[in-house]
């Protein structure tokens, strides 16, 4: 398990502690944002059960793997907010958020890049707007969720290269292709539903664990940066399912093609096997059967109806 810790001054930066405080001594009075990673079970209990005041929490909701996304008590606020890092596989991994009036706690089970880049501008140039952990709430959660918009755009390429192909007509696509990306425009449509839930508590919340104060209007654009997210979604899904039609019709259309070739084949040898059919009965009296070119009439004959009814299928348009 490894742990950050983080003061706020009176200059609304950060200061990052040398040292982190034992979980008994963390309420200092000092506004303070503890990161930890990759803890264990028992580790996060043991630090985690002398900084709340109700402890159930721990083992209800902070232990558990996916549970309610959102859980409160009279002291203590917690979330589990969802993000995507993972551009190629779209795995959604969820950032427990733990607040109460002078502490926040975020537990991740794998290294967040951005939270560490935004720990390190609030530290040296980025100041918060108040010097409350509502604010830094409000910084930490619009970095994850500014985020977002590189998933839309990895999306949204990935779809218009899938359009060109089709577009093209290249039968070479693959189907897994275009149900892959519906996978994830579905993962990230997950995502940014439980955002908007966490985001929406945040802002609707009454309750001593966390004051939102002056923020309400960030918090209200937060929301509404987070709901913007539907529209891009929106308009991919419909894209893709315009791609998965126009693909499902080019494959139609090639199974037409083949049909009628088959089709063709099968009509110009109706009538030759109509004659070997005749000319292959066991009787003496038929007529030119004992004639000398007989066989080279018939051979004849055969090969002006192929050239007949090739020509009627081509003027009919069944070669184009």
């Amino acid at each position: 398990m490894q742990i950050k810790s983080y003061t706020i001054g009176d200059n609304l930066l950060m200061t990052e502690e040398t040292e982190v405080p034992a979980p008994g001594r963390i309420y200092d009075a000092r506004l303070r944002w503890v990161d930890i990673l990759d803890p264990g079970p028992d580790e996060l209990r043991e630090f985690l059960r002398p900084v709340l005041k109700d402890d159930s929490i721990i083992d209800d909701y902070v232990l558990r793997d996916r549970n309610l996304p959102v859980a409160h008590s009279e002291f203590e606020l917690y979330f589990e907010f969802p993000i995507i890092k993972d551009t190629e596989n779209f795995v959604i991994e969820y950032i427990s958020f733990l607040c109460t009036p002078t502490l926040l706690i975020t537990i991740h089970r794998n290294e967040v890049g951005m939270m560490s880049r935004l720990a390190s501008n609030l530290c040296e140039s980025l100041h918060l707007k108040k010097a409350t952990i509502a604010s830094l709430l409000y910084y930490i959660l619009a970095e994850l969720v500014e985020k977002n918009y590189a998933l839309y755009m990895a999306l949204r390429e990935d779809i218009t290269v899938l359009s060109n192909e089709v577009t093209a007509e290249k039968l070479t696509i693959n189907i897994d292709a275009i149900l892959n990306l519906k996978k994830n425009v579905d993962r990230v449509n997950i995502m940014v539903e439980d955002q908007l839930y966490c985001t929406n508590i945040l802002t609707v919340y009454d309750g001593t664990a966390f004051d939102i104060g002056k923020l309400g209007k960030s918090f209200k654009n937060l929301e509404e940066e987070i709901r913007n997210g539907f529209r891009f979604l929106s308009r991919y899904e419909r894209r893709l399912e315009d791609i998965h039609q126009h693909y499902d019709l080019m494959l139609q259309d090639r199974t037409n093609n083949r049909l009628k070739i088959l089709t063709i084949v099968a009509a110009i040898f109706l009538p030759l096997n109509l004659v070997a059919g005749i000319y292959g009965m066991n009787f003496d009296n038929m007529p030119i059967l004992h004639w000398e070119f007989a066989y080279h009439a018939i051979i004849l004959f055969m090969a002006a109806v192929v050239v007949v009814m090739v020509y009627f299928f081509y003027r009919a348009g069944w070669f184009k």
